[in-house]
């Protein structure tokens, strides 16, 4: 598709029509109204990036276990970058990638529950590629980094195919290794960092991910456990 307004969205309302099979793929060269985490907008020049959503039925999934799905694509795109970076590039959590302590990509992943368990998946993936100029001074590119112009439609056909390893380990063996996996990629991971929280800074170090998907932090306090937009780093 050469433009649309937001990949996700489309994927929203083709789901709604039933017009659309697992492992269906959107991708488009310009998106206007991308979507990241927070209500964030993705900044994305028309052309020079991966904005592309993804549409799956992880029904074997149970909706407590959710995060699983985050973990699973998360690594998956770390994999795929990982063949243009060095051990520098990092999973933020929850699903965000960072080289160094700039941000390259991001995922959205939207779920529909049925029941106990999951009945649809929207994830929606943006990959700064080719772009060199950004508003946002914590974003980068592929490009800025190593230096020259990649191959979109190659990264995506990587992508794809790591989100399908992934995503047939998760179904098979469940999320164990793939845990023990993201923590080894994890932003920060052990390392003393500031966060803030209602606009109080803390220092804390990054010490786990629970079982739903929440960031455990051991602090002078001991060891306090946040949900998603409770606790942000400061960078």
């Amino acid at each position: 598709m050469p433009t649309c307004h937001s990949t996700n969205d489309i994927c929203g309302e083709m789901i709604q029509n039933e017009k659309v099979s697992d492992g269906f793929c959107l991708y488009t060269s310009h998106q206007t109204k991308g979507r990241g985490q927070r209500g964030n907008i993705w900044e994305a020049n028309a052309g020079e990036n991966i904005t592309m959503s993804l549409i799956l039925f992880p029904d074997f999934l149970a909706a407590s276990k959710q995060f699983d799905l985050n973990i699973a694509v998360s690594l998956a795109i770390h994999k795929s970058l990982s063949n243009y970076l060095n051990e520098k590039l990092t999973i933020k959590w929850p699903n965000d990638l960072y080289f160094e302590n700039q941000k390259i990509g991001g995922i959205l992943i939207e779920n529909t529950i049925l029941g106990s368990n999951l009945n649809s998946t929207i994830i929606g993936i943006g990959i700064n590629v080719n772009q060199e100029i950004f508003e946002n001074t914590h974003a980068s590119s592929l490009k800025n980094i190593i230096n020259g112009n990649l191959d979109i439609a190659k990264i995506i056909d990587n992508i794809l195919e790591n989100i399908e390893y992934y995503y047939l380990r998760l179904k098979k063996e469940g999320n164990i290794d793939l845990s023990i996996e993201y923590l080894q990629h994890l932003f920060r991971f052990r390392i003393h960092s500031k966060f803030k929280k209602n606009e109080i800074v803390f220092d804390g170090k990054i010490s786990g991910i629970d079982e739903f998907g929440r960031l455990e932090i051991a602090t002078e306090f001991g060891k306090e456990i946040f949900s998603f937009k409770e606790v942000e780093f400061v960078i």
